[in-house]
């Protein structure tokens, strides 16, 4: 009997960061791990992906009241009449929140954070009340749950009582460790096309509140004025996200010598951005996990990153630990640059990073 899956796509349909790469790269492991089954991706708007097989359906709403809603309140009101006609026999919530499905369909979910528990004023007002409304329900009503990290798994576990069924990492695709001396022209390319001279510093996230950046900027421009960074550009990968009004007069104020704000990235371009950064910093409040800094680790880039247990999953025993503040990032830059050879902490080639196709074996047992 061939397996029915149904899956969450909202993640998937715009420029895909980490929830939405985090579900891609596990869908494509799905494919090969249960090779019986087929898939069936709603979404609120159309994807630009393809389908990954002819075992992929990708089904999204066309009604107009889609237009109307926030994508939580589709998820609940719209995202179960998709479902409904496919007779799912399983449901990957892989963004947590869960379509209204007849008792016959199983439910995975999957927990990213507990940003409504533990930074609630750094999100959208909508999105914070969805999770006060909803998030306990649909993981406690939930066939099986899963977390991105153990931390994720503890604080859920601490909050509601809810024992994870597995704990599916992140993990590196072959695109970001570290290249060979083949490959250099094509990342100066890179850098040239996106106007980035060296020496820099790279930071990536979404503008919002909980990444800390503009703290970040200011700690920069600081340590330029004084000094102790006179050649170093900040260079910011990520898009607009919410709340970054304030974000985005700081950055306008900055010369171009100072900081260069790229916008959102493509993955094909982040190899080269991460291994050519003098370092890599991430000074982010609270991560469920923290993606980029697992791949600026494969790159062989020296990682500056808040000091969490989440991100302590994602950084290794090599990374440099900070506190979130401007004495905590300062320190952690300046120890950073003090090492020339990044082979003295950093220890790739010898590393095992978390594999996809590991990871997805254990989401398959869950949705099989």
């Amino acid at each position: 009997m061939t397996l029915r899956i149904g899956i969450d796509g909202r993640s998937l349909e715009n420029n895909i960061t980490g929830v939405g790469r985090y579900v891609w790269e596990l869908c494509q492991e799905l494919e090969k791990t249960i090779p019986d089954a087929k898939f069936f991706v709603y979404s609120q708007w159309p994807l630009s992906l393809k389908p990954i097989s002819e075992r992929w359906s990708h089904i999204h709403d066309t009604s107009n009241m889609r237009k109307y809603m926030k994508s939580i309140v589709w998820q609940k009101l719209r995202a179960g009449k998709l479902c409904k006609k496919d007779n799912l026999d399983v449901y990957w919530a892989g963004s947590t929140f869960t379509p209204r499905l007849n008792g016959k369909t199983r439910i995975v979910v999957t927990v990213h954070d507990l940003n409504h528990l533990i930074a609630p004023k750094t999100m959208p007002f909508a999105t914070y009340w969805a999770h006060k409304l909803f998030f306990r329900h649909d993981v406690l009503s939930a066939s099986a749950v899963s977390t991105n990290s153990y931390g994720t798994a503890k604080r859920l576990f601490d909050a509601i009582g809810r024992k994870v069924d597995a704990v599916v990492t992140p993990a590196v695709s072959e695109l970001f460790y570290s290249q060979g001396k083949d490959t250099d022209s094509n990342m100066n390319e890179t850098l040239r096309v996106l106007k980035i001279t060296k020496p820099y510093i790279l930071a990536l996230g979404t503008w919002e509140p909980r990444k800390n950046l503009a703290l970040l900027i200011q700690t920069f421009t600081s340590m330029k004025a004084d000094g102790l960074l006179s050649e170093m550009q900040l260079v910011l990968a990520g898009g607009r996200g919410w709340k970054d009004e304030n974000l985005a007069k700081l950055i306008d104020t900055q010369t171009a010598d100072d900081l260069l704000p790229l916008g959102y990235v493509n993955d094909s371009d982040l190899p080269a951005l991460y291994k050519n950064a003098e370092c890599f910093v991430f000074p982010s409040f609270y991560e469920g996990y923290g993606i980029p800094v697992l791949e600026a680790r494969a790159s062989n880039t020296i990682v500056v990153t808040t000091d969490i247990p989440e991100l302590r999953e994602a950084g290794g025993k090599n990374s440099i630990y900070i506190q979130p503040t401007e004495i905590g990032i300062k320190n952690g830059i300046l120890a950073s640059l003090k090492i020339r050879d990044p082979n003295l902490i950093l220890a790739s080639g010898s590393e095992e990073f978390p594999k996809w196709s590991t990871e997805a074996k254990k989401l398959a047992l869950l949705l099989c």
